[in-house]
């Protein structure tokens, strides 16, 4: 890895009128060669390259914003040997997991060529006049606003106004006609747009363009099954470093580091009165990705590829991973849900359903996938060991911020009443984690305060002026997280949380 992998982000970066100090401060944080994580490789350059675990929240389209951050980390060094991430996170998690011919290889060049190039709003692929509102809705041109008005007139007029128009005999009984006709003809359109819109269990856009995006870049990197996207992204690392079967990899564990964490054991030993020992070993250290959806239809969250067998019979080979990222995507009605028919008599899928207590009769038919982040946005536990002591690497968490801290907690109207008791049920199963592990809040996680740019989290007509404000804010973002960040406090509260939890 060298420099000019980089070339065209740090040129698109200095193009901003911010520039100069950004790229000030993120060579800086490059140069001081900051430790991050006790396991490592080096690449053909002599370059050392740290490897954490990367969970990236989703956010819409605001997830521009997450390419801008990561950037900013391999920029400095850094690499992934697990991903997770649900929606727009998923995307990522999927390219960076994908592109690059090992885990040496940055992905964020190329990734943010792809997000440069993306059309978004050929993603918005139903109906023309559905296509039509959203644009209204997002541009705020009063499109859609103005058609409501016409028709709440047309109905007021045919209400309210006719006895004072039937005064005018056959002219105003024409009117009168005239404008029935124009309120049928508009709930003849709005009936057959509903059960379109149930026909396509209540997703106004297939989402059929978005797949065709995901698959269309997994092939330019020969990847059209699961197993061809594991080959490359999933391995299991021995003691000594090295991967069965594949050259590529080396990794090397920091063993200066040693001492200075049973130091750090040894006086956790002292204040919790035990007598554990610190033994650093690569094994078993593994490299995966992980995408959050949830199956509606057995109302659960699911994590794929790991759960994939409960719904394909064979899906190493039956399944392109693109499909995992669809259904974490599966933004609710904008989307159409992805739905998998299951094959209830399959040996393979029943074993499967038993090992999560479910009987035969109990499997459903299909699985039904809607966004990850209806339950799971942020599924920061994902990577949680409670085995660990001294971790051998950290998890970064990545959160997208779209609305503005408020410390006003006052119920003013019914619909805030409602949002924020939806709110409260979606966010629950990741904060009630982060509740109980306040260690990651305070040391894993950076925030991107998207707030503060002119950005909506479903613009899907998004200016280049706000994909780049939301890139740059990424950057900033990743550049505030690693200059705090002190990986020897890191481990030192991480093992707290262990001897904590194990008294």
């Amino acid at each position: 890895m060298n420099e000019s992998d980089f070339t065209q982000i740090l040129q698109y970066i200095s193009q901003d009128h911010n520039s100069d100090d950004l790229l000030q401060k993120l060579q800086s944080v490059k140069e001081q060669n900051k430790i991050f994580s006790d396991v490592y490789t080096i690449d053909a350059d002599g370059n050392t390259l740290q490897f954490v675990e990367l969970v990236q929240e989703g956010g819409g389209t605001l997830g521009i914003s997450l390419v801008g951050f990561c950037f900013v980390l391999e920029y400095c060094g850094i690499r992934f040997l697990k991903l997770a991430g649900t929606s727009a996170g998923a995307i990522n998690t999927l390219f960076m997991a994908a592109l690059g011919k090992n885990k040496e290889c940055c992905s964020t060049p190329e990734l943010f060529q792809i997000v440069r190039n993306m059309d978004m709003f050929s993603f918005v692929d139903g109906h023309w006049i559905a296509k039509r509102a959203i644009r209204s809705l997002i541009s705020k041109d009063g499109w859609l606003k103005s058609t409501i008005f016409a028709f709440v007139v047309l109905v007021l007029f045919l209400m309210i106004f006719y006895p004072l128009i039937s005064i005018f005999g056959e002219i105003g009984n024409g009117v009168y006609l005239l404008g029935l006709a124009v309120f049928l003809i508009f709930v003849g359109i709005n009936v057959y747009l509903y059960l379109r819109f149930k026909k396509a269990k209540y997703g106004v856009n297939s989402g059929k363009e978005f797949l065709k995006f995901l698959v269309k870049n997994l092939e330019k990197k020969n990847i059209s099954t699961k197993l061809e996207l594991d080959r490359i992204a999933k391995f299991i690392i021995n003691e000594d470093g090295s991967v069965e079967g594949n050259s590529n990899y080396k990794f090397y564990g920091r063993s200066e580091n040693v001492a200075e964490n049973q130091k750090i054991i040894d006086v956790l030993n002292q204040e919790y009165h035990t007598n554990r020992q610190y033994n650093f070993t690569l094994k078993n250290l593994q490299a995966d990705y992980t995408f959050i959806t949830v199956d509606i239809s057995s109302e659960r969250k699911i994590e794929l590829p790991a759960q994939a067998g409960l719904y394909w019979s064979n899906p190493n080979f039956d399944v392109n991973p693109a499909v995992f990222v669809r259904s974490s995507m599966a933004i609710p009605l904008f989307f159409e849900p992805v739905i998998q028919q299951i094959d209830r008599s399959d040996v393979k899928i029943i074993e499967n359903w038993a090992k999560i207590f479910v009987n035969q009769h109990e499997i459903p038919n299909q699985g039904i996938f809607v966004d990850g982040g209806s339950i799971s946005n942020f599924p920061i536990n994902i990577f949680h060991n409670e085995k660990i002591i001294i971790p051998r690497l950290p998890v970064f968490g990545i959160r997208i911020n779209d609305v503005k801290p408020n410390p006003d907690t006052e119920i003013k109207t019914l619909g805030n009443y409602a949002g924020r008791i939806l709110n409260t049920m979606k966010s629950n199963y990741d904060k009630d984690f982060l509740t109980k592990n306040n260690f990651y809040e305070k040391y894993s996680i950076a925030d991107i305060d998207t707030y503060l740019t002119k950005a909506n989290w479903l613009d899907f007509n998004m200016s280049e002026e706000n994909k780049k404000a939301l890139f740059l804010k990424g950057v900033e973002s990743a550049i505030d997280f690693l200059e705090r960040f002190n990986w020897l406090d890191y481990k030192t509260n991480r093992a707290k949380v262990y001897y904590e939890n194990n008294r």
